[in-house]
């Protein structure tokens, strides 16, 4: 597992606080070269875009969308390593297609009867005794 830390860049000397603006990527999605991750707002600066220097999964977000982060902090921590590994075993370990649900014969149908052979006797005892129906 090879790890990278991509830090908030520092455009501008004297500045020291960075805003995250907007993420566009999440845990565990996987990445490009080049590919955006973030966009930053450093005081009296248009936003700046942080692309990721190289293809990798996502392990972890270090800043909410609206949070003050230092400059020079990880913004996000890459697992560059994996990134071929993992198209492959997704792919080995994708979960099956699922089926849609069938109807059950009893409960699907609103002409089946609540009971098909009557009501069990516990049942009428109970209904009769507090007007349950």
């Amino acid at each position: 597992m090879a790890l990278l830390d991509i830090m908030i860049p520092d455009v501008r000397e004297g500045v020291t606080k960075a805003t995250v603006l907007k993420w566009h990527v999440k845990a565990f999605d996987r990445v490009q070269e080049g590919q955006l991750l973030a966009e930053v707002v450093l005081a009296g600066q248009p936003p700046v875009s942080v692309p990721s220097p190289k293809a990798g999964i996502v392990l972890v977000t270090h800043a909410k969308e609206g949070e003050q982060v230092r400059v020079r902090d990880a913004l996000v921590l890459l697992d560059v390593a994996e990134a071929s590994a993992y198209s492959t075993v997704y792919q080995e370990h994708r979960p099956p297609e699922a089926t849609p649900a069938q109807p059950h014969p009893m409960y699907d149908n609103p002409g089946t009867p609540r009971y098909p052979g009557g009501p069990p006797s516990f049942m009428t005892q109970f209904d009769e005794r507090w007007g349950g129906g």
